[in-house]
């Protein structure tokens, strides 16, 4: 019957016949069994005549029962190969969601299922509707997370230890990773091709020889550079980091203090206090970068105060915080101002050498906090840096990798590591001049991995210009759609604040698993050698010998005889980087391996990748081929405790979807099972940046699916015994109103998946199976589908309409539950060819939109409201006196021709046992008078009064009399 187009059902008279004659012993034998079980007086006398629902689909499923059928579904109903199959069967044009690639590293995490599942849903929803889709799972495969991981579990002593062993364990450690994430994900029924052949990995050969033609095309174009400058510095990590690397710990305490410095070179306006020790004073979060002092900034806007203090120091402040110091360091007597631009040429000693240093102006002074004059370390602060290079200043850096003080910082300081004993042994150093030491609690960055502070160091590093570019990247942004679409805005504004900040791009690392930055070095000056026919040849040798080989060959075997001569290089002279790229890079390229038209449809990630993959892939992309790789970003939230803390393992309130889906090893943990996770994930990870991963979540995810099951059930079990009746259907207003509301509920289930609203789809689903379907269609129509003929045109109508309920609700819910879609599927389709459910079309007519029938229902509707508050007793046992109003009379009066009637669907509606309809011209609002029944109900149906005499109504009666011919399909 799911075949057949509702409203016609057009069968040829040899057709009817066949069918009669075939299934008229079937259907006597019914009516047999039915009398036989009416001789039994220790039964319902009437039990066997009616026509219950019949499934062998379970309502519940639980425990280890649970986990089974998930298996069982995953392999039965094709999960690992529709990926293929749509993309063999389905026409485009494609879908395109690019994957961002997870850290191959750890075992699978609440993250992880959150965007796996988000994915799987959107990919579903298009495939259900039959739209080819192109999807590649990828995995970040290099980087720092992954060698930490790899010396930690093997022991390895990084700072000796040779390159190609670290390489070696971390591919390994990589490797067992990505299977065991590449498992779990196929086993939460994600769609994909998941073998090797159909995935990307940021360390195949395939992918890093494109990575190195990239960096040619970027270098070729003058985009990238190398520089000494200062850069995010990660003292246990030894390497530079990026911003997206870093975290902020608002709780961080610095030791903070105000210093005097003596001023040798007065300003002209001052001179007259040249018989004086003048100072200025400077305030600093950051004692230990006193030791690289080239300057103090001032604001040449500002205002300056010469003021005096209790003991006759004179010291400079800015005047707008004067105030501010006194409350720190006692009163201060204002002696003099002057203008900040008055300070130039003037002079102070370093606070530690004593060698004379200058005043410089600079813009990013404020009168916010501080003393207005800023301490100047170049080679530890961006803008520090800048000002330097404004004034030709050589800058000065006495910081190892380790964080530790050089042989330049003197011998006092050499060898101290400067967040801890250096700041102070400076602090001991300068005691005399220290006036102020404070703890100040403030935001401050950390390596993300090593979960220690950073410092800022410069350093000899590889850049991507991000200026020449910044313009073209944000003017893109405009052509970008941002969901969830309410918080597009935000979106693009944290987007667009990631790009305008940065100038450039620190993409150089100082580790050893990664891609090699492709340069050679001349020893004697540190110039650089590259160009695209030595990548090329690099590349070559990748393909034969993998990547392992820029560490293992020579220089002289790397770039070979021929570009040696070519180009005139001496071998001896020559020696290779040690730097490779930043993991950013790595990943943020992948548009241009993996994308067939280089461009995504949607790029679909957390938040935290606004200052990562969203921002790397944007301005690679940007600079080679002059626009954004993707046409829409979905931005999802992150997984946290009832406490709302993200989860992590040292606070110890990590929560493993495994745990979830199969139980712990707890043997009291409940196993929810992957429909319940993909539930919460749909219903929960689209509209809140904090999704809360709690037992009240879950359990309320688990009732949500399992109260879909049980209408599901019911749905099922009506449509037993499987047949093709002879019987012309006869649609009631009361059908053709539930096709209409089918109708629109797809409508706008599809627009909820098109815009990524998959907690509004559930939403939607839920209310409409609990109110339309169950409470409404079901319930009314209970009577017709028990205890009328199985032939009844009514119920074969009634039937249609259930079946296509079941058919439309089956595709709503599939991308979000997969697995219970296909076990229901299974039964649906039960002694048939069986075809997954994803693997088949449904098509809805237009035809189910007959708005005409909303307002009769509706009317109807609106009684019943009123029947249910009057009603005291069972309301089949009541009849209805509806004295209505001139408009709701002739709504009503098409669900009830006569004026009197226990069948008319008024009755159906109401659920009473007879209506009595009246017209009253003068009343405003309809009445209803509610009166009991003089008789019994009927024994088989309940519904009607039994027939004077008799257990039964007369429908039922003649039912139980009649040998109808009907066919019944098992």
């Amino acid at each position: 019957m799911h075949h057949k187009n509702l409203y016609t059902s057009f069968l040829s008279t040899k057709h009817v016949n066949l069918f009669r004659l075939k299934y008229t012993k079937l259907y006597s034998n019914h009516v047999k069994d039915s009398q036989d079980v009416i001789k039994d007086e220790n039964k319902n006398k009437y039990t066997g005549t009616v026509i219950l629902p019949q499934t062998k689909f379970t309502l519940r499923l639980n425990g280890k029962k649970r986990v089974d059928k998930d298996k069982y579904l995953l392999e039965k109903c094709g999960f690992l190969d529709l990926y293929r199959w749509q993309r063999k069967n389905l026409v485009g044009p494609d879908f395109v969601l690019h994957d961002g690639p997870p850290y191959a590293n750890g075992d699978p995490h609440m993250g992880h299922a959150i965007n796996k599942i988000l994915k799987d849903i959107t990919l579903r929803s298009k495939v259900i509707k039959g739209q080819r889709v192109h999807y590649v799972p990828g995995w970040d495969c290099h980087g720092l997370p992954i060698e930490l991981k790899a010396i930690e579990n093997f022991n390895i002593k990084d700072k000796t230890a040779d390159p190609l062993e670290i390489r070696r364990k971390a591919r390994e450690y990589a490797k067992n990773a990505i299977k065991k994430q590449r498992e779990v994900f196929a086993s939460w029924g994600v769609m994909a091709d998941w073998e090797e052949s159909g995935c990307y990995f940021t360390n195949q050969v395939s992918y890093i020889k494109n990575q190195l033609q990239q960096f040619i095309n970027l270098y070729e174009k003058g985009l990238i550079f190398r520089d000494f400058k200062p850069v995010h510095w990660s003292p246990v990590s030894r390497t530079a980091l990026a911003e997206a690397e870093l975290v902020y710990n608002e709780q961080h305490e610095s030791k903070c203090a105000i210093i005097r410095l003596q001023v040798c070179n007065l300003p002209k306006k001052l001179e007259t206090f040249n018989n004086k020790t003048v100072y200025a004073l400077t305030w600093t979060t950051t004692p230990w970068t006193l030791v690289a002092n080239q300057a103090l900034a001032f604001c040449s806007n500002s205002k300056y105060s010469l003021t005096e203090d209790v003991y006759g120091n004179l010291y400079i402040i800015a005047e707008p915080l004067v105030k501010d110091i006194e409350l720190k360091i006692g009163h201060l007597k204002p002696v003099t101002t002057i203008d900040g631009n008055e300070l130039i040429g003037a002079t102070y000693l370093h606070p530690i050498t004593k060698t004379n240093q200058p005043f410089l102006a600079g813009e990013h002074v404020t009168m916010k906090l501080g003393t207005g004059l800023v301490h100047t370390a170049p080679a530890h602060g961006p803008e520090d840096f800048l000002l330097a290079l404004e004034h030709n200043i050589p800058i000065v850096s006495v910081v190892d990798g380790s964080g530790q003080y050089t042989e330049a910082a003197g011998p006092e300081f050499f060898g101290l590591k400067v967040l801890s004993e250096g700041t102070e042994k400076v602090l001991q150093h300068i005691n005399r001049d220290v006036l102020l030491v404070e703890t100040l609690k403030h935001s401050y960055p950390y390596d993300w991995r090593a979960k220690e502070p950073i410092i800022i160091r410069a350093s000899q590093q590889w850049f991507i210009d991000i200026n020449s570019i910044k313009e073209t990247a944000l003017e893109s942004l405009d052509n970008i759609q941002l969901f969830p679409i309410n918080n597009r805005t935000s979106f693009l504004n944290a987007l667009s604040a990631q790009v305008t900040k940065r100038p450039y791009w620190c993409i150089s690392r100082q580790r050893s698993w990664g891609t090699p930055i492709p340069v050679l070095y001349f020893k004697d000056t540190e110039k650089i050698f590259t160009n695209r026919e030595w990548v090329n040849r690099i590349c070559e040798l990748i393909e034969k010998h993998t990547v392992d080989c820029w560490w293992k060959f020579s220089v002289e075997e790397l770039v070979g005889e021929e570009i040696l001569n070519k180009f005139n290089l001496d071998k001896n002279n020559l020696k290779k980087g040690e730097d490779i790229l930043d993991i950013w890079f790595d990943s943020g390229i992948s548009w241009s391996m993996v994308l067939p038209e280089k461009k995504a449809d949607l790029y679909l990630e957390g938040q935290d990748q606004f200052a990562g993959w969203f921002q790397s892939s944007l301005l690679t992309s940007i600079a080679l081929q002059g626009c954004s790789p993707y046409r829409a970003l979905f931005v999802h939230g992150f997984a946290v405790d009832e406490n709302a803390s993200k989860m992590s393992k040292s606070q110890g309130n990590v929560i493993h979807p495994d745990d979830i889906t199969k139980g712990g090893t707890n043997s009291k943990e409940k196993i929810y099972g992957v429909d319940t996770l993909r539930w919460w994930v749909g219903s929960h990870a689209c509209q809140h940046t904090q999704v809360f991963v709690t037992e009240e979540t879950l359990q309320e995810s688990k009732e949500s699916v399992q109260r879909i099951r049980a209408v599901l059930r019911f749905l099922l079990g009506t449509l037993h015994p499987r047949m093709e009746s002879v019987t012309e259907p006869k649609f009631l207003h009361l059908d053709k109103n539930m096709l209409y509301r089918l109708y629109h509920y797809n409508k706008q289930i599809q627009n909820f998946y098109e815009s990524y609203q998959y907690h509004n789809v559930c939403k939607l689903v839920k209310n409409f199976i609990k109110n339309d379907v169950s409470s409404m269609y079901c319930h009314f129509n209970k009577d017709k589908l028990y205890c009328d003929a199985i032939t009844s045109p009514y119920r074969v109508a009634t039937i249609e309409v259930i079946d296509a309920t079941l058919n439309v609700i089956l595709r709503s819910i599939s991308p979000i539950v997969p697995h219970l879609a296909e076990e229901v599927w299974l039964h649906y389709t039960e002694n048939l060819e069986y075809i997954p459910l994803h693997q088949t079309k449904y098509t809805i007519p237009d035809t189910w939109n007959q708005s005409e029938t909303v307002e009769y229902v509706e009317a109807a509707l609106r009684l019943r409201s009123k029947v249910n508050k009057l009603a005291t007793k069972n309301t089949w046992e009541l009849i209805a006196t509806i004295t209505s109003t001139k408009q709701d009379y002739k709504l009503l009066s098409i669900l009830q021709e006569e004026k009197q009637s226990a069948v008319s669907e008024l009755c159906d509606i109401l659920q009473v046992s007879q209506v009595i309809l009246i017209e009253d011209d003068t009343l405003t609002e309809t009445q209803v008078h509610l009166n009991p029944i003089e008789k019994q109900l009927c024994k088989r149906c309940r519904r009607h009064p039994e027939i004077l005499g008799a257990q039964i109504c007369e429908r039922c009666a003649n039912i139980l009399d009649t040998k109808a011919s009907i066919t019944v399909c098992q």
